[in-house]
């Protein structure tokens, strides 16, 4: 994230391509197109700098070795209005947005949309093994690619914490990782819920989407719970359909 014609680099963080009626978004934090705690309104950085572009790292090639490039994106339209779609009940409660990329045919990048990614339709449990993919302290696992950090869900997924559709999970996350999607991985003998003309369990791997990072509870250390916040996976769906663009304008913030 950076704002001023300087260019000056604010922080940096994870995103992840959302695709849903043939359009494509960038799914991140509010706290990260904002640079503002979504709760307390505060500057989460020491300089009080808000973002107005982001810099994204995408794959230009893939064969017969990968390519990388950096792409600008606009988080303003030509009126200085914030141009990312925030949730239409909650709105920046729910620490997600999404952003509609608008490209044409010359344009480079690749984009691999996660929810055209083949996912196993199981239940989420307590307790299950999920991972973060995300660039925690900006360390990438190899090119451009993520670390995968592991966790597990610890509060009852069916159950929206505080009112909000988030849960907690067990994970010694850090910073860079705000955006990130988190997968949940069993693996073992998994039971079918709804048969569907299906056998009665399966063995092996499964896999699913289960939402958004957007950071950890921080108490007086960030060792005390080492609790990390998952928006649920149907928030995008919410945001993008609600079409609800966000309030804030540049060097002016208005809160509904």
């Amino acid at each position: 994230m950076y704002f001023n014609e300087k260019r000056q680099n604010l922080a940096s963080g994870t995103g992840f391509i959302y695709e849903r009626n043939k359009k494509l978004y960038l799914v991140t934090n509010w706290h990260n197109v904002t640079g503002l705690n979504p709760i307390t309104k505060e500057h989460l950085g020491n300089n009080g700098g808000i973002p107005d572009v982001i810099v994204l790292t995408l794959q230009t090639q893939k064969k017969p070795y990968i390519k990388w490039k950096n792409f600008t994106f606009n988080l303003y339209d030509e009126n200085e209005n914030a141009d990312w779609y925030v949730h239409p009940k909650h709105k920046e409660l729910v620490d997600v947005v999404a952003i509609e990329i608008e490209i044409d045919e010359s344009f480079e990048g690749i984009f691999q949309p996660i929810n055209n990614v083949k996912f196993d339709d199981f239940k989420l449990e307590i307790s299950d093994d999920v991972f973060i993919l995300g660039f925690p302290y900006k360390i990438k696992g190899g090119g451009q690619f993520p670390i995968w950090k592991k966790g597990s869900i610890a509060t009852e997924p069916d159950i929206d914490f505080e009112g909000l559709p988030k849960m907690f999970i067990d994970t010694a996350s850090r910073p860079g990782m705000s955006g990130s999607p988190v997968i949940f991985r069993r693996t073992g003998i998994h039971k079918f819920t709804n048969k569907q003309n299906k056998p009665d369990f399966i063995l092996g791997r499964i896999q699913g989407f289960v939402g958004i990072y957007s950071g950890r509870v921080i108490g007086k250390t960030e060792l005390d719970a080492q609790l990390g916040i998952v928006w649920k996976k149907e928030v995008i769906d919410e945001i993008i359909d609600g079409n609800t663009k966000d309030k804030k304008t540049f060097g002016n913030t208005v809160y509904n």
